[in-house]
């Protein structure tokens, strides 16, 4: 089968969709497919090599779109997004047909995404269109069009597959469900704390609480950081992750955050996080409750690389969390209170053999989230829809 992976992504890209993009498109090339991305020309500060940045094997190809990108400029994103996205969108139909269009060409092509414009644009071009559904549709037009035209779609969790049959009428044959997946072995490195600590220069003395990911509102980091004025002194949270404009929202929300025992590190090159999340004694992921995209959309990738790293978890107790683990993996808190997260965090300190059983237990459950099983359940409905 021919899979073209059309994706508004920069490439490489700190955002967890550019790593879910280029780990598909791998997992798929691996079961012998032929696999092109196409994504736009943008202006990165991330340099170098796409399949070295999120070691992949060569097994599949890469081609650059032209597309208009004023995003560089670090203002107007309202605005010139949508520039972006349209242009890019209508630069790959026409890519697409001008080099595919003539013959039958693309008649055995899957045309697979999660972004639903370029799928728009391409809906003319073929009869196999896939959609990968990470932002849950809104019922307009274009949505509609691309839900309908598509040979089949795939989410992360459970609550989607419900609701496109309630809102949209999609029966659930046609829906292929698995969350996202992770590479446990990059994450389950031989490393112990002390070790991880030296490499990164952090203190030997103190517990260390940690959230890698980026600042988001619906992240829940607020609550975090609400939650270490409550933690005593001893303990130490690190906050990795959030580029500049991020950092700044963040502060501007939080004019006065506890500082006496928290640090922002910044952001990390994704191949040193394994390393970080070795150097904790508990990792946090605090989702709030309070926006659909965290309590029903999200299947979180930091939640499967925090499982694979062998480290005790306190996570907000959500649906979206609760799909994949429960009371026997990870330490639970509730939403958006940082005195429930707080709590957590205490008793996985206090309790360090059943917090060690709890871990142990995640870094088993995550074996079954791999990218290759997820690129099999879609394969397998791909399969179903054409017979």
């Amino acid at each position: 089968m021919r899979i073209f992976y059309v994706t508004n992504a920069r490439l490489p890209t700190e955002k967890a969709h550019g790593l879910a993009t280029v780990k598909l498109a791998s997992a798929f090339a691996a079961l012998g497919h032929e696999v092109t991305i196409f994504h736009p020309f943008r202006r990165n500060p991330l340099r170098g090599d796409i399949y070295a940045h999120y070691g992949v094997a060569r097994n599949f190809r890469i081609i650059t779109i032209p597309a208009i990108d004023f995003l560089w400029l670090g203002f107007g994103e309202r605005l010139f997004f949508p520039i972006q996205l349209f242009s890019f969108s209508v630069s790959a139909a026409l890519w697409l047909f001008f080099r595919y269009g003539f013959g039958g060409r693309l008649r055995d092509t899957v045309i697979f995404s999660h972004d639903h414009v370029p799928l728009f644009f391409l809906s003319p071009l073929s009869k196999k269109i896939f959609y990968d559904i990470h932002d849950y549709p809104r019922p307009a037009l274009l949505y509609r069009r691309v839900l309908s035209r598509a040979i089949g779609l795939s989410v992360q969790t459970r609550w989607k597959v419900e609701a496109l049959g309630r809102e949209f009428g999609i029966p659930a044959e046609k829906i292929v469900y698995w969350p996202n997946g992770t590479d446990a072995e990059r994450f389950d490195i031989p490393l112990s704390a002390s070790e991880a600590r030296a490499k990164l220069g952090l203190p030997q003395d103190r517990k260390i609480v940690l959230y890698a990911g980026s600042l988001q509102r619906w992240k829940g980091v607020d609550t975090l950081v609400r939650a270490t004025g409550l933690l005593p002194r001893e303990i130490l949270v690190c906050i990795v992750g959030g580029d500049t404009r991020e950092i700044r929202a963040f502060e501007t929300r939080n004019s006065k955050p506890e500082t006496r025992n928290l640090v922002f590190v910044g952001q990390k090159p994704w191949a040193e996080i394994p390393v970080w999340l070795k150097a904790a004694d508990v990792l946090v992921l605090p989702n709030t409750g309070r926006e659909d995209i965290s309590r029903f959309h999200t299947s979180p990738m930091k939640l499967f690389e925090y499982m694979a790293s062998s480290r005790p978890i306190v996570a907000s107790d959500i649906p979206s969390i609760r799909e994949i683990v429960d009371e026997t993996m990870v330490f639970f808190a509730k939403p958006d209170d940082p005195r429930s997260f707080a709590d957590a965090v205490q008793r996985a300190f206090s309790n360090p053999a059943e917090a060690a059983r709890r871990a142990e237990r995640s870094r088993q459950e995550v074996r079954k989230y791999t990218w290759g099983a997820r690129a099999k359940k879609i394969l397998g409905n791909l399969r179903d829809r054409e017979r």
